[in-house]
């Protein structure tokens, strides 16, 4: 069973608005999709770097965005954090924290807050591995969320075949990093140390993606290993795929997704 994370999807309310931002940071709008229930886009590096991130705007929607506890924040890596940061500024969007330098990382970052209310962290590293030479254009990093057991919510994204490759400890969460090595995004899972309860999943985040190229033995380790069902597998019409859909205990939808040769 080949498994790795897709892009994640996020609700927005008015998703030429919630494009447009994104695009200020430097990353691309490389689709678009109506759905029955929605209008989607996704945006990504100009690279083709890094991870995807699904913009939806559910037709049904009315009001702002209800953040809950759920989703945390997600992550734009730069190589020109000062840049990055005056843009969405210059853009009239929120600065939540100018940048800095951090102190246990040889890295900076900054905050901006998109037209929802979404928490986005700019990361520069210096310098960046993958791109020494300082060169890429901007692109996605993880995207995390909080669970209220850090340890059985890693146990639970290793059924499906992915592999933590870090934890971190920093003063308010304890923190694990989700991925398949060199192939797929990064989901950063948080257990806030003030948790208490269950996870808020307000209206947020609609759901992850977990591509695999054997969904019926996905779906089955899903079962397994305490997510509920929420679709079966089934062939689309429209797409070359087949889906499934799973709930973690939670509260998070993620969907399996096998892709079929054209």
């Amino acid at each position: 069973m080949g498994t790795w994370l897709g892009q994640y999807c996020i609700n927005v309310t008015d998703l030429d608005r919630a494009v447009a931002f994104y695009e200020t940071l430097g990353l691309e709008c490389t689709s678009r999709t109506d759905i029955e229930q929605a209008r989607e886009a996704i945006v990504e590096s100009p690279d083709r770097k890094g991870a995807k991130l699904q913009l939806a705007q559910q037709l049904g929607q009315d009001g702002p965005i209800e953040m809950g506890s759920a989703f945390w924040k997600l992550y734009v890596n730069t190589n020109d954090i000062e840049a990055a940061h005056q843009a969405a500024v210059d853009a009239g969007h929120t600065s939540v924290v100018a940048p800095m330098r951090l102190e246990q990382w040889p890295m900076s970052i900054a905050f901006v807050a998109d037209p929802d209310g979404y928490q986005v962290e700019l990361c520069q590293r210096h310098p960046w591995q993958d791109d020494p030479d300082g060169t890429s254009s901007p692109w996605l990093g993880q995207y995390c969320v909080n669970v209220s057991d850090l340890d059985a919510s890693v146990a639970r994204y290793e059924a499906l075949g992915l592999e933590c490759t870090s934890r971190t400890e920093i003063p308010q969460a304890f923190e694990a990093i989700l991925e398949q090595p060199g192939k797929g995004a990064k989901m950063q899972l948080a257990q806030q140390k003030e948790q208490a309860g269950p996870i808020d999943m307000g209206t947020a985040m609609w759901k992850l993606y977990v591509n695999t190229d054997d969904i019926d033995e996905t779906f089955q380790a899903a079962l397994d290993a305490g997510f509920e069902v929420s679709v079966k597998p089934e062939r689309l019409e429209r797409w070359p795929v087949t889906i499934a859909f799973v709930t973690d205990p939670d509260g998070y939808l993620v969907e399996l997704v096998q892709r079929h040769p054209d």
